[in-house]
């Protein structure tokens, strides 16, 4: 017991121990208002103990007071059980995951960034930001896990996303929303990923987030050959070595007065062809890393600065027809 005394009171170890305890003592060492009173309580002492029943024991208690992360208690909670106290974050790794010498904390827990607390806040986005900075470590093992993490997301993410999009394929449900722009105009549409669709309000009008049924239509390379063109196509001015010549968008509803409604989208819109040629590329198992290497395309890519800050990045693919 001495031991673990004198590695809680040792700063090198709290470091390379980060646990949101460590993180508020070690606070008080810059600012005394949150400065804090060591004192420990002990339950128990032996000699020898089995690590594991040790994380056992520990599992059982923040389970029984409800001191783990939300997602962490609606996982191993029966339902309607996680009371409304819980999830202040006291254990944030999980201790079944523990190893005797140690812990993986999940710092991509989405509940653990929304907390009232603004120290378990800060807390969460350094362990965050000191993730992301193993990008530029001297130490190249460490800069080839960050890349090993990172490219394992990207493939998640594209996953993800492509599974998204098949689904609609089949149809799925989505909420309209309305926009009023600087003009004046009402503006309303739906969002399916990266991708804003247009309802036109010469066709319908809508209520803000009414539920519509939306259903995507395409056909391959080869089927549209042989037809020579898709008269259901949402595109009008995509050309025929465009993915967008091949995809169609069903939608149907209720109007803002009763009425039902359904039929085709359609846009004149140049600039949508590149966004929907990526989008037609998605759904056909392809990616934006892929679509970027291809002419007429609409591409979003998510950067890293060296400030550890993600910045969004939009822009168009070469027009090769224009040549």
């Amino acid at each position: 017991m001495p031991k673990r005394l004198d590695h809680h009171r040792d700063p090198k170890y709290r470091a390379k121990n980060p646990s949101l305890h460590y993180f508020v003592w070690d606070r008080g060492d810059e600012n005394k208002m949150y400065k804090v009173k060591e004192e420990f309580v002990f339950l128990s002492a032996t000699d020898r103990v089995d690590p594991l029943l040790l994380n056992l024991l520990k599992m059982w208690c923040c389970l029984m007071l409800q001191t783990l992360t939300k997602n962490a208690l609606a996982k191993y909670l029966p339902v309607n059980i996680v009371a409304p106290y819980a999830g202040t974050h006291l254990n944030i790794a999980i201790p079944l995951h523990q190893a005797p010498y140690s812990v993986m904390v999940n710092t991509q827990d989405p509940s653990m960034y929304h907390t009232s607390d603004p120290m378990v806040a800060q807390y969460y986005t350094s362990l965050r930001r000191r993730f992301y900075e193993l990008k530029f470590s001297p130490n190249i093992v460490l800069r080839d896990y960050y890349a090993n993490v990172m490219r394992q997301r990207v493939i998640t993410r594209v996953q993800t996303n492509r599974n998204k999009l098949v689904k609609v394929l089949e149809g799925v449900e989505k909420l309209v929303k309305i926009h009023i722009e600087r003009t004046g105009s009402t503006h309303q549409e739906f969002v399916q990923g990266y991708f804003n669709f247009t309802i036109s309000r010469k066709w319908v009008h809508l209520e803000h987030n009414a539920p519509i049924q939306v259903r995507f239509e395409s056909i391959t390379e080869d089927e549209f050959r042989r037809k020579g063109n898709y008269p259901n196509v949402y595109c009008l001015k995509a050309t025929k070595d465009d993915p967008a010549s091949r995809l169609a968008v069903f939608v149907e509803g209720t109007s803002d007065n009763g009425a039902p409604f359904a039929g085709w989208l359609r846009s004149n819109a140049k600039k949508l062809v590149f966004k929907i040629n990526t989008l037609v590329d998605m759904l056909e198992g392809g990616s934006m890393t892929k679509s970027r290497l291809l002419p007429r395309r609409w591409i979003v890519l998510k950067l890293q600065n060296q400030h550890s800050e993600i910045a969004r990045k939009v822009f168009y693919t070469e027009d090769s027809s224009q040549k």
